[in-house]
């Protein structure tokens, strides 16, 4: 088990046990005030600990080395991770929902609201803290459940400054039905929170396109392209937790051996792991020039060259990620 994760799954369990805690400080303040706009944060804070439980139980699945039945490793766990505790959100979202227009139709007069208010405010201190600490450990170690988690506890952060501002409003002017209406709020903003969780998800089990990773692989191909790279196209790149897998295509001299055509592999894999900033797998599928390569072409003393070097194209992320199909039409 390497350091990366076991600084993860450090975090995911430090996640759990903070999820318990303001869970339980929540449903204390929700049974002294009886607010359903504390039960609202409550409700999420429930959600918070489900999904630190998925999310332990993801990043173990990640770890796990590749195998005969699962090639490119387990890392795909930490996306569904992701989108369980989105779906999660969503639900307690319309739990919460419910139970407002409920109080607002009827009627509900919150009590010991000081109470309530200081045990609100010091579980949001602490979730702030685990928030914030979440988002650091993914992000340095490439972590899209931990990154998901983070984000999802500082909503709730901002869910409970809103359940706060709520209650001191009902504390200072009387006026109940504000409790029920912030809880409306704060239902909207936790849908709008695990919606975003899902897309993310579900672009990453479907292996959307990482536009930002794609121009960076480009670019560091183009930095450090010697005359012998003809041409790049077919470049993708996709997640699979915290690690990378690219692969292109290289048009390269047709008279090179193997022997050099395993050196220049090995450069190219290089470059494009440098490049990715993360734990990252790459696969290079050489192609052989052809005449209509040979204007763009800037190998000096070619053996095969079948017309005079004109200018090289520049690599970037249009031009790389081009299909077989659109290279073959282009020539």
């Amino acid at each position: 088990m390497d350091l990366a994760h076991d600084r993860r799954l450090r975090a995911g369990r430090l996640s759990l046990a903070v999820g318990l805690v303001v869970f339980a400080a929540k449903v204390a303040a929700w049974i002294v005030t009886g607010s359903v706009a504390v039960f609202s944060d409550a409700m999420e804070s429930i959600v918070n600990v489900v999904a630190a439980l998925l999310l332990v139980w993801s990043l173990r699945m990640a770890a796990q080395p590749a195998d005969r039945d699962h090639p490119y490793g387990h890392g795909k766990a930490e996306f569904l991770s992701a989108g369980v505790e989105g779906a999660l959100i969503i639900v307690a979202a319309l739990l919460i929902g419910v139970q407002a227009l409920r109080d607002l139709l009827v009627g509900a007069v919150p009590q010991r609201l000081d109470t309530g208010m200081a045990l609100v405010a010091g579980a949001s201190l602490l979730n702030g803290g685990l928030g914030l600490y979440l988002l650091g450990v993914g992000r340095r170690t490439h972590s899209l459940a931990l990154v998901a988690d983070g984000r999802h506890i500082l909503t709730d952060v901002w869910t409970s400054g809103g359940v706060l501002l709520g209650l001191l409003a009902v504390e200072l002017t009387g006026r109940v039905w504000l409790d029920p209406v912030v809880a409306l709020a704060v239902a909207a903003n936790i849908v709008r929170a695990g919606w975003g969780l899902i897309q993310g998800a579900v672009g990453g089990l479907l292996d959307e396109a990482d536009e930002t990773l794609l121009a960076r692989l480009a670019d560091a191909l183009e930095a450090s392209r010697p005359p012998e790279w003809i041409d790049v196209h077919g470049l993708r790149a996709w997640r699979s937790g915290a690690e990378a897998h690219v692969d292109l295509h290289l048009v390269v001299p047709r008279y090179f051996d193997a022997e050099r055509l395993h050196r220049l592999q090995e450069e190219v894999e290089l470059r494009l792991r440098e490049a990715a900033a993360m734990p990252a797998e790459a696969v290079v599928h050489f192609d052989p020039c052809r005449p209509h390569d040979c204007p763009h072409c800037a190998m000096p003393d070619c053996p095969v060259r079948a017309a005079p070097h004109d200018a090289r194209r520049p690599i970037d992320a249009a031009h790389a990620t081009r299909t077989d199909a659109e290279v073959e039409s282009s020539a």
